[in-house]
C-alpha cells in the first residue's frame, strides 16, 4: 500500500500592515498595543507589526473590499482606492503611550506617475506608520529635555476643564523648527520629550556675541481639531486642520530648554479658541 501526502497551499493577501512608531525617538514600537475597528480583522505578522487581515462587511463597498485578499493577479477595480476610511483605536495597556484614533484609508493604492510626490516602488509592501504620544508617565531617557504642561479651557461654569486630547508643539523661536510633540491627557496634562537638545548650543543667533549658549529658547502651539478637544484625539487630523488655542490673559510662555531637565515653570494655562 503506497502513501499519498496531500499538500495544500493558502495564499492570502492583506489589506493592510500598521507599524506604530513611537513619536520622541522615530522607533518602531515592539510592545503588543491593541488595535480595535468593529469591521476589521487584525492581527500580527512574525515582524511584530500588525496587519489587516479581512473585514466583516456592512456596506456594498466593504463587500467589494472583501474580495482583494484574495484576488493576485490583479487588485479588483471597486472601491476606488483610499476610497473607504476606518477610524482605528489604538490603546496601549501598559499606559506608557496615550491611546488615539487614525484614519486608515483602503484600498491601499499603488504609486501612479501623475503623484506629486512619487511613492516609493515598493509602497504597498510597506507598513503604514501611525505614530504614538507618550503619556505623561513615560519614562525618560538620559540626557532627555522637554516640556510638562497642564491645559485646561475656560468654561461658562465656574471651574476651568481640561483640555484634554489638545496637541501641544514645541518650536525652536531661532528659526521655528519643530523640536517636539505631546498629547493632553485626559486630565489636561501634556508631556513634551524631546531628544537632542546640545549640552551647549553654537547654532543660535539670539546673542552673537556668545560663544555657546547651555539652553535653547523655545515657542509653544496648542492646537486641537476645527470642532474642538476630542477624546482620544487623532494628531494626523488636528496637524491636517488645526485650530489654534491661546491663554485666556496674557501669552503663551516661552521657556528654554537644557540638556537633562524638564520645564514646567509657568506652564499651568487657561486657553480660548483663537479667533
Amino acid at each position: 500500500m503506497s502513501r499519498i501526502r496531500v499538500m495544500e497551499t493558502l495564499d492570502r493577501r492583506a489589506l493592510a500592515g500598521l507599524r506604530l512608531v513611537d513619536r520622541t525617538t522615530g522607533l518602531r514600537i515592539e510592545a503588543p498595543l491593541r488595535i480595535t475597528h468593529p469591521a476589521l480583522k487584525i492581527g500580527r505578522n512574525r515582524s511584530g507589526d500588525a496587519v489587516v487581515l479581512d473585514i466583516v462587511p456592512r456596506t456594498a463597498a466593504e463587500r467589494a473590499l472583501a474580495a482583494h485578499p484574495a484576488a493576485f493577479e490583479a487588485p479588483p477595480a471597486a472601491p476606488p482606492a483610499g476610497s473607504l476610511s476606518f477610524e482605528l483605536l489604538i490603546e496601549d495597556p501598559s499606559g506608557r503611550y496615550l491611546p488615539r484614533r487614525f484614519a486608515l484609508r483602503l484600498p491601499r493604492r499603488p504609486p501612479s506617475p501623475a503623484d506629486a510626490d512619487p511613492l516609493p516602488a515598493d509602497h504597498l509592501m510597506r507598513p503604514v506608520e501611525i505614530v504614538m504620544m507618550p503619556a505623561p508617565a513615560a519614562p525618560v531617557g538620559p540626557n532627555w529635555s522637554g516640556l510638562r504642561a497642564s491645559l485646561s479651557r475656560q468654561a461658562a461654569d465656574p471651574a476651568d476643564r481640561p483640555l484634554a486630547g489638545a496637541l501641544l508643539r514645541v518650536l525652536r523661536r531661532a528659526d521655528g523648527a519643530e523640536l517636539g510633540q505631546g498629547i493632553a491627557d485626559r486630565r489636561g496634562e501634556a508631556f513634551v520629550p524631546i531628544v537632542g537638545i546640545p549640552v551647549i548650543d553654537f547654532s543660535s543667533d539670539e546673542d552673537p556675541e556668545a560663544v555657546g549658549l547651555t539652553s535653547v529658547p523655545v515657542r509653544l502651539e496648542i492646537l486641537t481639531e476645527p470642532a474642538g478637544p476630542a477624546w482620544p484625539p487623532d494628531p494626523d487630523a488636528i496637524l491636517a486642520d488645526p485650530q489654534g488655542w491661546g491663554p485666556v490673559s496674557g501669552t503663551l510662555p516661552e521657556p528654554s530648554l537644557r540638556t537633562g531637565r524638564m520645564s514646567t515653570e509657568n506652564l499651568s494655562l487657561v486657553l480660548a479658541p483663537l479667533p
